[in-house]
């Protein structure tokens, strides 16, 4: 025991002083290890988090691309409004969009259609087309021709066109008439009226015509002016 200025110090309090200084300095010693174990911790869960919030970023952006293609297929898989039915006016039947198909000497197949149609109550061939086209061998080389009015007959293949008639031609002629018999078995094309046309070779005005072989061999008629590019104008009669 040691007395020093009116304090009695034991060996018991020395040792219980010593004890107490130890703990100190191991306490301060661990102090920085567990402060980088909990900064690791922070970041780990910091990156645990990102790839948690980018996950769910992928996965609704999935959920809304697959919710908005199954719309789109839907909707294209829906199918076409039926044309309406044929109405019965007058003892005529009258067909709204109509579509007339066939295929002609040759097995071409050909297509006309109109705005409407009116079949004839006497002459159940024959009917009467607004605003109709004519296809042959749709594609890339057919024969196309349009007018205002036309006459389809169904038994001779032939449809008869009036009224600011256009018609082009595979080999790239395109003519412009007020009346044309289109024979659709043979692809020929006759015309009374006076015709205009233009293509590759020049351009072309005539009283009549008649278009061969679906414009492999054009013949005109009457007063003819032709004018071939890169020579003057010649008149008569013209074969092309």
């Amino acid at each position: 025991m040691i007395q020093k200025m009116g304090q009695t110090i034991t060996k018991a309090d020395r040792d219980m002083n010593a004890e107490s200084g130890t703990a100190q300095r191991q306490r301060e010693l661990n102090w920085e290890p567990r402060r980088r174990m909990t900064l690791e911790a922070a970041r780990k869960r910091r990156t645990v988090i990102r790839i948690l919030r980018l996950s769910f970023l992928v996965l609704s952006a999935v959920i809304i691309a697959v919710v908005a293609l199954y719309i789109l297929i839907n909707a294209l898989r829906k199918e076409a409004p039926a044309p309406p039915p044929p109405e019965n006016v007058d003892g005529e039947v009258r067909m709204i969009n109509p579509r007339f198909t066939g295929r002609d000497s040759a097995g071409r197949p050909y297509v006309v259609i109109a705005d409407t149609a009116t079949r004839r109550r006497d002459e159940p061939d024959t009917t009467d087309l607004v605003n109709p086209r004519l296809d042959t061998a749709p594609g890339a080389d057919s024969s196309q021709v349009t007018a205002k009015g036309g006459v389809y007959r169904a038994n001779k293949k032939t449809l008869t066109l009036f009224d600011s008639v256009h018609f082009t031609t595979p080999n790239g002629y395109e003519y412009v008439t007020e009346h044309a018999k289109f024979y659709i078995d043979t692809d020929h094309i006759v015309g009374d009226k006076p015709v205009s046309g233009t293509g590759p070779m020049g351009s072309v005005r005539a009283d009549a015509y008649e278009i061969i072989n679906g414009g492999e061999k054009v013949i005109f008629s009457g007063k003819v002016v032709t004018k071939i590019k890169g020579r003057s104008d010649k008149k008569g009669a013209s074969n092309e």
